[in-house]
């Protein structure tokens, strides 16, 4: 058998580190480090540093002066104060597009609506597939807020959506949320194609409060001690 290349190596590390922050096996807010979480996965500590730089710039890790590379997940205020910001912000910002998108911006927000739904309609569940629609969703929200024509808006945007919290949100979707999430997309896209703010702006709100009543409805316990990495590890 080969050896496993460096570049998927660090494909596996990323992904498997990323999906066990994401799914709570490794803890909120505690020290880990690039040997810990080596001899957990068993990969190498290359690889294991290729995909820390990726989930930093995730947000899923961060450096904290003085003390090292922390593992960050928002707590239950938090993702409701996450949620509140872009329930005001990004149906403002639909309700502007609709006002100020130019043509070639609706277009692309049309075709993107119009993936995510193809997307969804795809009857087996894969990671592949749910990571294309995971960014199909992420491109149609940047577009919206691209076609603002306001840079500050979409500085504040760009600023408060959590992409982690994003995705986990898209993780925990039934396959008939996604259907109705990819829904809502098509009529945000055919509300500003149609220059209708306040349609627009009504359908962001429901978009963003039907991802939120999904995120309440999954249970906080936290990940029984058996399904998480060894901990014995983190700090070493």
């Amino acid at each position: 058998m080969q050896p496993e290349s460096s570049e998927s190596a660090s494909r596996r590390a990323y992904r498997e580190l990323r999906q066990a922050i994401l799914e709570r096996r490794l803890p909120a807010n505690r020290k880990v480090t690039e040997v810990g979480l080596a001899e957990d996965l068993g990969i190498s500590r290359t690889p294991i540093r290729e995909a820390i730089k990726r989930l930093l710039l995730e947000g899923l890790l961060e450096r904290r002066k003085g003390q090292g590379l922390w593992c960050v997940v928002p707590d239950a205020d938090e993702v409701r104060e996450i949620f509140e910001l872009r329930l005001r912000l990004e149906s403002y910002a639909a309700a502007k597009a609709a006002e100020r998108a130019k043509p070639a911006q609706v277009e692309a927000l049309v075709a993107s609506a119009r993936r995510m739904n193809e997307l969804t309609q795809v009857a087996v569940d894969s990671e592949a597939l749910i990571a294309s629609i995971d960014r199909e969703n992420a491109r149609f929200h940047s577009l919206i807020a691209e076609a603002t024509q306001s840079q500050r808006l979409m500085h504040l945007i760009r600023a408060t959506v959590d992409l982690a919290l994003v995705t986990r949100t898209f993780r925990q979707f039934t396959t008939d949320q996604r259907r109705r999430s990819a829904q809502h997309h098509l009529e945000i896209a055919a509300a500003i194609a149609a220059r209708k703010p306040h349609w627009a702006e009504r359908m962001m709100q429901v978009h963003i409060l039907s991802a939120e009543d999904t995120m309440d409805s999954i249970p906080s316990a936290d990940v029984p001690a058996d399904d998480r990495l060894s901990q014995t590890n983190y700090d070493d």
